[in-house]
């Protein structure tokens, strides 16, 4: 997992790759030996890959104790 972050700061901090095709991304992925999880989100287009890799979880609710009725 920490290797995922590691790379998503790569991606986000290097315009060549945040601006880069997803066969290309994926070829650079491929070669810095990223998680099958983050290879499958850039191929497809689909985040949710990486919400089961990195544990996605609810940090709030929504406040809906104003609400009419």
């Amino acid at each position: 997992m920490s290797n995922t972050i590691d790379l998503l700061e790569i991606i986000g901090n290097d315009a060549s790759l945040r601006f880069a095709s997803a066969d290309e991304l994926a070829n650079r992925l491929e070669r810095l030996g990223a998680s099958e999880a983050l290879k499958a989100a850039v191929s497809s287009g689909d985040r949710s890959y990486l919400s089961q890799e990195l544990g996605h979880r609810v940090m709030h609710h929504p406040q809906i104790t104003h609400a009419f009725g």
